[in-house]
């Protein structure tokens, strides 16, 4: 069974002595406390065997889990801290983990981040806690930035010691301007059997939010937990939870609801039904919200039954009449595999709070906010600071005005239940919220001109519900005054006639202060439509897979952006009449084609059509081979004087001496075969080669002269018959005696090009890393390691890819 979590803070406030008694006394009176999950009692125990035996590593570990479990982050700190010093045999891995997790709840991001990462790299990847520690990694860097910029708009008061006590209190909620209802946690269960007896929790009632007092005694039970007021809508009617202990420290809690009587008093309790009830699970902290697509209430509420997304999870059901409740469903929108705790629903706004463990938060339970789009909750979207905090921060509730919200934390400046650990407990805090002036004036302009724009209509719409809040046409001049509110999304349109329309989003979200705004949006005169279809120049069929790009003659910058189709040969653009225009269509494998034009000056559309020829990629993969050691026998440079062409023909001219070398030592047919091998790989590899070469530098010239960015990729390979550095450098000079062939290529046509970074190489040497191991590297076996084809394919060079940019 599941405790429920923020109801009991903390239960046993004393311990009983065990004076005189020796330390197996204390560590067994310690264990069976914490057993118990009377966490108070361990740590006081656990303390005290700490007095006879200070270095016992287990001792102060399980002081530490009693105190962090206990909310007493001080000791925690400190214990966990000693365990970490002190466990040189990593028996305690996840020391590190909780330390991260008490100093970021303690704001100590930085020692945080640190701690979480020393976990990551000596865990042993417990996938729960693995996944959580990089989670908060980012929630502490996260966190160090919204500290930084807290909401400034409000003040937030801790409602004193009339109110709080050092229990915990909680559930705050505004009746009125003065009326307060909230839970407390300070009074005694009467019939308890435990020493010192436990605390149960009752409903108080403040008339000047500066006292409490308990309402009604019919109400609050004396042996049971009393808490979590909510009031339909008439005010007819209290819904609130009753929990009963089932052990030392869980409860189990059900709902409930009583009818309030015309004099204000409350009748006979009535318990909800058993599919919302049930003995299984624990159902709590109800709160009464409305739909307004059916105009029903809905009844939230947290559960941890069957069905939910991890531990206490948020689920609401729809009230149909006074006495009929729809099957609970699970707000899975929201919910996490965390806890997901205390809804509220604030009906004039529609925004539904609530708080969350599951979502990146400052160190505990932080507040979120979520709204209805489309039916549907929308991405919570967290409080700022100060309101939420490293520390707990729940039970967050709005009055009707949006002026003042009540919440609970167990935040710096709380009361301590026992004040020598720091530790528990839950206050309450109030907000008030400045009244903010935000102004908005939106401004038009002709877009071409960039001259003031009058006679515009202008509408301001709220994003979340798509309703227009405001229009306005102005003939005179070009501004457009509105009144906006805090905290919204929205959108402006400004329109007229002729002209078509521009759009801005914005948000007043995170605006702590009053401002004035101004927006621009710029209108443009109606624009032509030109309809542009690729085709291959050969087949005249259409060519999918094109890119297309619009440039403006007079700037010469892209129009918009260039356009890519993979499925059809058609691309459509806006033009400006009258203005001057170039067409650039590529397309991997073909040549680039360009073509200028002016937009008719009447309007309408146009259509043009550009047939693309096929390109320098047509002749890749292209690999061209060298003799051995070349070029520059015997060098250990990395480059070379000598371009591919100055190493091809040495080469072509030895082909009778490989044949001869090759097939020398064989006889008869073998004899025969080996010489026509050698014969084939020069003719159609080397040779053949060096013929693509020529006809892939002639379509890369018209391609570069069509304007496009070009990279190569060559890579570069040796025989094994060298050493492996030697061989590395050889694939380089490789490399670059093509490079030379580049740049002295028709006189230096392409040189120009590669100054300019138009024409890119991309070099991988190789060497003889990629060698088929048969390979033979014998040097004094020249048939093989020399004259052999196999040995003769491994000395090359590729281009093996083309990049247009």
């Amino acid at each position: 069974m599941k405790k429920n979590i923020i109801i009991v803070c903390c239960l046993s406030l004393m311990v009983s002595s065990l004076s005189g008694q020796t330390l197996k006394a204390f560590i067994t009176a310690a264990d069976n406390a914490f057993v118990t999950k009377d966490y108070y009692s361990a740590l006081v125990y656990y303390s005290n065997a700490l007095e006879f035996d200070s270095e016992n590593i287990e001792l102060q570990y399980q002081a530490a889990e009693a105190s962090r479990l206990f909310n007493a982050y001080t000791p925690a700190e400190e214990k966990y801290q000693y365990v970490m010093d002190n466990d040189f045999d990593n028996e305690y891995p996840l020391s590190a983990f909780w330390l991260a997790e008490i100093k970021q709840k303690k704001g100590k991001y930085e020692e945080a981040k640190t701690l979480y990462q020393l976990y990551l790299s000596e865990s042993e990847e417990n996938k729960y806690f693995f996944e959580k520690a990089e989670k908060e990694i980012k929630a502490c860097e996260w966190s160090a930035d919204v500290v930084m910029n807290p909401d400034t708009s409000m003040t937030i008061a801790h409602l004193g010691d009339g109110i709080n006590s050092p229990y915990s209190e909680f559930g705050a909620l505004a009746i009125n301007d003065e009326e307060l209802l909230f839970s407390s946690l300070r009074y005694e269960k009467q019939d308890d059997i435990h020493n010192p007896k436990r605390t149960i929790s009752k409903i108080l009632r403040s008339e000047d939010k500066t006292t409490g007092e308990i309402i009604d005694d019919n109400i609050n039970d004396g042996e049971i937990h009393i808490a979590h007021n909510t009031f339909s809508r008439d005010k007819k009617r209290m819904y609130y939870t009753e929990c009963q202990y089932i052990n030392t420290s869980d409860i189990r809690c059900d709902l409930y609801y009583r009818p309030i009587n015309e004099d204000g008093t409350y009748g006979t309790k009535v318990k909800l039904p058993e599919f919302i009830n049930a003995d299984t699970h624990t159902s709590t902290q109800p709160n009464i919200g409305f739909n307004p697509q059916t105009e029903k209430e809905v009844l939230y509420f947290v559960s941890d039954r069957q069905g939910g997304a991890g531990k206490l999870d948020i689920w609401y059901s729809e009230i149909q009449d006074e006495n009929t409740f729809a099957e609970p469903i699970n707000l899975e929108s929201i919910n996490t595999y965390e806890d997901d705790i205390t809804p509220f629903y604030h009906i004039p706004s529609e925004v539904l709070y609530f708080s969350s463990e599951g979502y990146q938060t400052m160190g505990g339970f932080d507040i979120f906010k979520t709204s209805k789009e489309d039916y549907l909750y929308t991405a919570p979207e967290h409080l700022p600071a100060h309101i939420n905090s490293s520390y707990h921060d729940i039970y967050y509730t709005l009055d009707d005005t949006s002026e003042e919200a009540h919440f609970s934390s167990n935040r710096e400046g709380s009361y301590f239940l026992e004040s020598a650990q720091e530790a528990c407990c839950y206050d309450i805090y109030r907000i008030d919220y400045e009244e903010l002036f935000l102004n908005l004036d939106a401004l038009t302009f002709d877009k071409r001109s960039t001259t003031e724009l009058p006679g515009a209509t202008v509408k301001l719409i709220d994003k979340k519900t798509g309703a227009i809040i405001g229009e306005i046409i102005n003939d005179q001049t070009n501004n457009h005054p509105f009144e906006l509110e805090r905290d919204k999304d929205y959108i402006i349109i400004a329109e007229k006639e002729n002209y078509s329309s521009d759009t801005i989003e914005f948000s007043t979200k995170k605006i702590y202060r009053s401002e004035d705004f101004i927006k621009k949006l710029f209108l443009e005169t109606e624009m032509m439509e030109l309809d542009v279809f690729t085709f291959d120049k050969l087949t005249n069929g259409s060519l999918a897979g094109s890119r297309v790009r619009l440039i403006d003659m007079e700037t010469g910058e892209i129009v918009g952006e260039e356009i890519y189709n993979a499925n059809s040969n058609d691309f459509k653009f806006n033009l400006i009449p009258c203005k001057e225009y170039k067409l650039i269509a590529s397309k991997d494998g073909y040549d680039t084609v360009t073509q200028t034009f002016v937009a008719d000056c009447n309007g309408g559309s146009m259509t043009k059509k550009l047939f693309l020829g096929r390109g320098a990629s047509l002749y890749l993969p292209l690999t061209l081979y060298f003799d051995n050691d070349i070029p520059d026998i015997r060098s250990v440079k990395t480059f070379t004087e000598k371009t591919y062409t100055n190493t091809y023909n040495p080469y072509i001219v030895r082909k009778e001496e490989f044949k001869t070398n090759y097939s020398s030592p064989l006889n008869g047919e073998l004899k025969n075969v080996a010489s026509q091998k050698v014969d084939d790989f020069f003719e159609f590899d080397v040779r053949g080669g060096y013929g693509q070469l020529n006809k892939f530098l002639e379509q890369l010239v018209v391609e570069l002269n069509g304007g496009q960015q070009i990279t190569l990729s060559i890579k570069g390979y040796a025989s094994p018959r060298a050493t492996s550095k030697y061989n590395k450098a050889l694939s380089k000079r490789r490399i670059h005696s093509l490079k030379n062939e580049l740049v002295k290529y028709q006189g230096g046509i392409l040189a120009n090009y590669i100054v300019k970074s138009q024409l890119k190489i991309e070099e991988l040497p190789f060497g003889e890393d990629l060698a088929p191991s048969g390979i033979s590297d014998k040097i004094p076996d020249r048939r093989n390691s020399v004259y052999s084809v196999e040995a003769s394919r491994e000395r090359r060079i590729e281009i093996t890819g083309i990049k247009y940019q």
